[in-house]
């Protein structure tokens, strides 16, 4: 005759431990959490340490693409330059100083985009934005890298 198998506490906790695994994926890879909605955000990303003609090429209105993909874009909407500084150190008396670098600016250029806003990110096409991550920053004749530091959504 066969035995008949027995329900056991381990079973039991080998059931719960299975349920909340396939509860933090389904969480972690796109639940109801993580749901984003369309919307328009303002991106301003700076690109440090250029030369000026860089800025001068840079026009409102220009096609803007923020990844190496052309389907993620946006449309510039302003360009500020500022003295690009770096840091000194001066050994004699141990201070540090801000020093302006001649013939360099920092460009801060705000960038309206199409995007999808979730818990986590802001999604431009595939591309992920958040503050302090490096983009790619590609418009017509000009091609260079910055970093996020504001986004307005």
């Amino acid at each position: 005759m066969a035995d008949k198998k027995k329900w056991t506490v381990i079973d039991t906790i080998i059931v719960i431990l299975v349920v909340a695994a396939a509860a933090a994926a389904y969480m972690m890879l796109g639940g109801k959490g993580n749901s984003g909605k369309d919307a328009k955000a303002e991106i301003v990303i700076m690109i440090s340490n250029q030369v000026p003609e860089l800025a001068e090429a840079m026009h409102e209105g220009d096609n803007i693409t923020l990844s190496l993909t052309e389907k993620d874009s946006g449309v510039l909407k302003s360009v500020r330059t500022e003295t690009a500084q770096a840091m000194a150190y001066n050994s004699i008396d141990g201070t540090y100083s801000n020093e302006e670098i001649e013939g360099k600016v920092d460009i801060y250029a705000t960038v309206e985009v199409d995007c999808s806003i979730t818990d986590y990110a802001i999604t431009v096409g595939s591309t992920v934005l958040k503050v302090g991550t490096d983009t790619p920053f590609r418009g017509k004749g000009y091609a260079t890298q910055g970093y996020v530091i504001e986004i307005n959504e």
